[in-house]
């Protein structure tokens, strides 16, 4: 049998609940924002290109999706240890969240187990997008599987269908 995109998200992908708990306009680019995050006993700085579609101010406090196991990444100058989730459709672009989930915890894809927190590799965005998520009818997908956390499958607002960035 052939490897699934859910097979490889399980060994590969570690996605994680993490709380915004600071944000900051980047002083080298227009459209970064630098945020401070926490996964619960972890706390990280990302950067991201949020500035055209969220004030400082609707970021601060969500609780976000995060690649945590991505390859640190400097963006202007300043590393950025992960990278939000966000959806993409029709110009709209909506940061993915899991407001009532736990900052740590790991995202899923229903009906697996779930791993231990330091058995993931480090991977390359090019790996990460192999992955292929995307957004239907706003639920977050990997393969036909729905993405959840313990309290239930994480969902967009905004967004109906797309790509996830």
């Amino acid at each position: 049998m052939s490897e699934t995109h859910c097979d490889r998200f399980m060994e590969k992908v570690n996605l994680r609940v993490a709380r915004i708990t600071d944000v900051q306009r980047h002083p080298k680019a227009d459209k970064l924002y630098i945020e401070t995050i926490t996964l619960g006993e972890e706390e990280r700085t990302i950067v991201s290109g949020l500035v055209p579609y969220y004030s400082a101010e609707e970021l601060l406090g969500k609780n976000i999706i995060l690649v945590a196991n991505l390859k640190p990444a400097k963006l202007r100058g300043v590393e950025s240890n992960g990278m939000l989730l966000a959806a993409e459709a029709e110009g709209i672009v909506e940061v993915i969240t899991a407001e009532n989930a736990v900052p740590g915890e790991r995202i899923i894809p229903e009906g697996f187990e779930n791993t231990p927190a330091g058995t993931f590799p480090v991977i390359s965005i090019e790996e990460f997008f192999e992955v292929l998520l995307q957004v239907k009818d706003h639920h977050l997908y990997v393969d036909d599987k729905k993405l959840t956390s313990s309290t239930g499958p994480v969902a967009t607002v905004k967004v109906r269908d797309g790509k996830v960035t």
